[in-house]
C-alpha cells in the first residue's frame, strides 16, 4: 500500500510476513537474538496500533472531504451573490488535511518514544535515545565550525559509551533567512528566502588525550580564500607538513604547538580515511577536551519506515545497526579508545 492506494480505498490489513534482519554475518546472530527477545514480542501489538491509526485517518479523511465539498458549494453560492468565499475551501483543505493525518503522526511518535530506546539498548545498557535532549548550541557555535545561521532545530539524540569512549550523537539543522533581489520584467523586488547551510549529525567524543587549546579542521575553502586569510574567527592558521592533508583541510588553532601534537601524521592519515568514509564531507574541532565532528547528511540517520509498511521493526533495527556501526567506526579509525597518541 502507498498514499495513493490508501486514499483510493485499498483495504487496510495487518501484515504478518516473515522477519528478515539485514546485517553483517558477524553481527547477525546477536542482532537476531536481541530482536527475538526484546522487539518481536511487541511487534504484533504495534502492528494492530498501526492498522488502527490508518483506519482512524481514513475516517477523518472521509469526513474532511465532505466538509471541504460543503465549503466549496458554499463558496460557489457566495460567488453567485457577489460574496468572496473562495479561500474557505482551501483553508478547510489545509486544516482538515493536517487534522486527518494526526493519528498516523501520533503512532510514529509512540514508536520513537517506546521502541527506539529499546533498540538502542542493544549497544549497551547505558545507551539513551531521546528526541527532547539536545546538545548545547552555544558550545557548538563556540567551536567555530558551523556556518552562520538564524535558527537551529534538533532531532534524534543518542548518548552512550563505546570501548570506553563517551559518545553523543545529535541531529542538527541550521537555517538562515537570506534577502535576495528578484526581477519581474523591469521591476525589482527584495524577497526573503530560507536556506539550509547545515543539515546533518553532530558527534561528540571524549578522548584519552587531553588538550587545553582550541583547534578546528575545516574543509579546504579554495586557493583564493586561503591566500586572503591566515585566520579563522580569532584562530591562527596552522601549517602542516602533509601537502595531501592541506589540500583537503584548513587547520586553525589557538596553540600552534598543541595543534601539531594533536594532528600528528598518524591522526591526519586516519582523518583522511574517515573523510573518504563520509564522502569527503567532514569537519571537526578539538574543543573543551572533546572532539566534535560535523557530518552533513540530507536524511535522518534513524528514520521510521513508512506507516504503510508492517510495524515489525526489522527494517528500523537493521538500519539503526548500520548507522551506529558507521559512528563506531569513527572511534575505531581515529583510535580514540587507545591510550596512545591521537
Amino acid at each position: 500500500m502507498n498514499i495513493f492506494s490508501f486514499i483510493l480505498g485499498s483495504p487496510i490489513k495487518a501484515q504478518r510476513q516473515a522477519v528478515t534482519l539485514l546485517a553483517e554475518p558477524s553481527d547477525k546472530a546477536s542482532l537476531q537474538h536481541y530482536y527475538d527477545t526484546h522487539l518481536a514480542p511487541l511487534a504484533a501489538r504495534y502492528e494492530t496500533k498501526r492498522v488502527n491509526s490508518l483506519k482512524a485517518t481514513r475516517k477523518r479523511l472521509s469526513l474532511s472531504l465532505v466538509i471541504v465539498a460543503g465549503l466549496a458549494l458554499l463558496a460557489l453560492l457566495g460567488h453567485s451573490r457577489g460574496i468572496m468565499l473562495f479561500p474557505l475551501p482551501l483553508i478547510g483543505l489545509l486544516v482538515l488535511g493536517f487534522w486527518s493525518f494526526e493519528p498516523t503522526r501520533q503512532f510514529t511518535r509512540q514508536v520513537q518514544r517506546d521502541i527506539y530506546p529499546i533498540m538502542f539498548k542493544y549497544f549497551g545498557e547505558d545507551f539513551i535515545y531521546n528526541r527532547e535532549i539536545r546538545l548545547d548550541m552555544n558550545r557548538l557555535t563556540a567551536a567555530k565550525v558551523l556556518p552562520d545561521y538564524d535558527k537551529a532545530s534538533f532531532g534524534d539524540y543518542i548518548q552512550g559509551q563505546y570501548k570506553g569512549v563517551d559518545l553523543v550523537v545529535n541531529e542538527l539543522t541550521l537555517t538562515k533567512d537570506v534577502r535576495v533581489d528578484e526581477w519581474h520584467g523591469n521591476k525589482r523586488r527584495t524577497v526573503t528566502r530560507t536556506e539550509t547551510p547545515f543539515r546533518g549529525t553532530v558527534v561528540e567524543l571524549s578522548s584519552h588525550k587531553r588538550f587545553v587549546g582550541h583547534t578546528v579542521v575545516l574543509k579546504d575553502r579554495g586557493g583564493l580564500a586561503n591566500f586572503l586569510s591566515d585566520s579563522h574567527s580569532g584562530l591562527q592558521r596552522v601549517k602542516l607538513e602533509d601537502p595531501l592533508f592541506e589540500k583537503e583541510f584548513d587547520v586553525f588553532s589557538t596553540d600552534q604547538i598543541e595543534a601539531r601534537y594533536l594532528l600528528n601524521t598518524a591522526f591526519m592519515e586516519r582523518l583522511q580515511q574517515l573523510a573518504r568514509y563520509f564522502d569527503d564531507d567532514i569537519q571537526c574541532a578539538f574543543f573543551r577536551n572533546r572532539l566534535l565532528l560535523f557530518l552533513p547528511n540530507r536524511r535522518s540517520r534513524f528514520q521510521n519506515r513508512s506507516i504503510f509498511d508492517s510495524a515489525n521493526f526489522s527494517a528500523e533495527f537493521s538500519q539503526l545497526n548500520r548507522e551506529m556501526k558507521q559512528l563506531f567506526a569513527i572511534i575505531e579509525v581515529l583510535k580514540l579508545n587507545e591510550h596512545t597518541g591521537l
